[in-house]
This record gives C-alpha cells, structure tokens and sequence, in this order.
C-alpha cells in the first residue's frame, strides 16, 4: 500500500501539471497573448514545466500531489496492477526510471523557450521526448516524466546525493478507498 500511495502521488502531481498547462495552451489562443512568462494579473508569472498531451483518463478519479525524497541507493517499484498514472517531476539530484511501458519525457532546460516556439509554429512534437518500454531513462531537476497507469516499473536513486520529486497523480477513486466516489 505504501508503495501505491508513492506511485499515485507522482500520478497526481502529473495531472496537476497538466491542467495547468492546459489553461495555459487555451489562453495563449488569445488576440491578447501576454508576453512568455506573463499573465494577466500583476505580480503572476507562469512557467511551464511539463506537458503530457492526449491522456485519457476514467471518471471519477482523484488526485495526489506528493513530494519524494530519495536517499541514494532508495528505490520504489510498482506493478501493473497499479491504476496510478502521472507525472514525476525532479526537484533536485537524479532519478532513473525503467518502465515495462512507453514514458515521455519533457527536459527542464529550456522547456519554456521550446514552448513558445511550439506555440508559434502549432508543433509540439519537439517538447516530448519518447522513452520505449524497458529502456532506462535518467532525470535531473527541471525533468519530468509521465509515467503511465497499469505499467510495472521502477522508480530509483543512483546518485551519490539525495534526490526530491514532486508527484502528480491521478487514479480511479476507487483505488485508494476500494469504493467508487458517488457522483453528485
């Protein structure tokens, strides 16, 4: 269980990051576009982190945002028998990641430069980076990967220094409770 509280949590912060950046996408459609890095109100900015287009997801569901800390050495695996899906997204040190099921990959460094040209030419493809199954992948903060739901994998720290990562998840309701959230 304390294994899928983790996994729903890097589940949840993915989905979080994705609303956002959603609202952000839609708002840019704009005659009034801010400038990158400005919104409409004074004193806000907004960065864009990650994106994970064409997600689908079941209804109802919850969300979960948690922060992760990882000693060196630290490592959590989950199995496909886990509903979470999400995305992790690296505070500090590094994470390597292998998933028995495709994961894509956005690189912190110069994601918002990357975006504005994306939303200038309508092409996003250049943001995402594709990680086939089983292949291992390492992030460094600033990175962020969507991990799938129902995919075995392993999330670890193979570094010398601790690492932190904030997850957003999001799962059926009924996978934390074992009872479907009634619909209002």
């Amino acid at each position: 269980m304390h294994r899928f509280a983790r996994l729903v949590s890097v589940v949840t912060v993915l989905l979080l990051g994705m609303l956002a950046l959603h609202g952000h996408l839609v708002a840019t459609a704009q005659e009034a576009t801010p400038p990158a890095g400005e919104m409409a109100s004074a004193g806000v900015t907004f960065e864009p982190v990650t994106i994970a287009p064409g997600v689908d997801l079941d209804t109802p569901a919850d969300l979960m945002v948690d922060r992760l800390s990882f000693e060196p050495g630290a490592a959590v695996t989950f199995d496909e028998t886990d509903p979470g899906a999400g995305i992790l997204l690296v505070e500090s040190g590094t994470f390597t990641l292998q998933i028995a099921g495709p994961v894509t990959v956005t690189r912190g460094a110069g994601l918002g430069e990357a975006m504005a040209t994306a939303e200038a030419s309508g092409d996003m493809s250049g943001l995402i980076e594709s990680v086939a199954a089983d292949q291992v992948v390492t992030l460094q903060a600033g990175d962020a990967a969507y991990i799938p739901g129902y995919t075995a994998g392993e999330i670890r720290n193979e570094g010398q220094e601790p690492a932190t990562a904030l997850g957003f998840l999001v799962f059926p309701s009924e996978g934390m409770t074992g009872e479907a959230t009634p619909t209002p």
